[in-house]
């Protein structure tokens, strides 16, 4: 006798975890090419 319905549940979560953390990961980028566009900025800004 062979349970298929665990393996498509766990098929499923992984999938929904590989999402979550390549969105995760896309933001993490986001966030440091803002952090380093407000550093130039800022830099740009004081030595004027």
């Amino acid at each position: 006798m062979v349970i298929t319905s665990g393996n498509e549940e766990e098929k499923s979560n992984q999938e929904k975890e590989s999402k979550e953390e390549s969105i995760l990961a896309m933001l993490g980028i986001i966030g440091t090419i803002l952090n380093l566009v407000v550093i130039i900025f800022v830099y740009i800004y004081t030595t004027l």
